[in-house]
């Protein structure tokens, strides 16, 4: 993971404010890509649809036996990826979308509406990516991957975060493996990047401490510019259906 001391002019956040957003996140992010939140669909309903119309007649659902194999729909996949990325960008571009979901999803956290709201866009968004690219997002493990990329984590942070060495790679069926309990670990790692670092009183969000993708975005806001960032690097990490360490260009 990334260095997480805090700058001498920063309050560290309390165990308690750390803890409460991973769970936060780690919950939001079960609720979006199963289910969706209010108007927002679920990762693989909105994925799903989305590869239906473009397919046409030829869409099989996933429970068909006649579906073919991602590698065999790459063309289509891809597509509809840089379809449904070019769409939770301009989500995460429209202010009063964004802003107007922010409370059906901070019950019970001081979190502001418009991050909040984006950071649904992007958990939606690499939920769906992940599901394209042939990983089963009904799955905790699954899912824990998907999240900490749609923050903005890099691969290599999220492999460091299961215990993988860099050069090596996280596939669906090791990760499988990991405890429960490891996940909430990681859940708490996550939450950290989650509570403000200007007093934990406000509770504010910031994601850019530690996260290079997001290194350059004031006050946490996730804004249309950074969910196409994270959109093209969660692809990328999970494009062949194996988390890679080192990233193609």
């Amino acid at each position: 993971m990334a260095d997480e001391k805090t700058p001498d002019n920063e309050e560290t956040p309390d165990e308690g404010a750390v803890e409460k957003a991973g769970r936060w996140i780690a919950d939001l992010a079960e609720k979006v890509m199963v289910n969706g939140v209010g108007p927002v669909t679920g990762s693989v309903t909105w994925a799903e649809d989305r590869l239906s119309r473009r397919q046409g007649d030829d869409y099989r659902a996933p429970d068909d036996d006649e579906r073919r194999s991602p590698e065999d729909m790459k063309d289509d996949i891809d597509a509809v990826i840089a379809r449904l990325i070019k769409e939770s960008v301009a989500a995460a571009g429209t202010q009063g979308f964004v802003t107007g979901l922010g409370g059906l999803i901070t019950a019970g956290v001081t979190i502001p509406a418009n991050v909040a709201a984006s950071l649904t866009i992007n958990i939606r968004m690499a939920g769906s990516i992940a599901h394209l690219r042939g990983w089963d997002i009904g799955d905790p493990h699954v899912r824990t991957v998907a999240m900490m990329l749609a923050i903005g984590m890099s691969a290599q942070n999220v492999l460091a975060a299961f215990g993988v060495k860099v050069g090596q790679k996280l596939g669906e069926q090791m990760i499988k493996k990991i405890p429960i309990a490891m996940l909430r670990a990681i859940n708490k790692k996550v939450g950290f990047f989650l509570v403000s670092k200007h007093g934990t009183q406000r509770a504010a969000i910031t994601l850019a401490k530690g996260i290079p993708i997001l290194g350059g975005i004031v006050g946490g806001a996730v804004d249309a510019g950074s969910t196409a960032v994270i959109g093209r690097a969660t692809d990328r990490a999970l494009r062949d259906g194996t988390l890679r360490a080192e990233e193609p260009e």
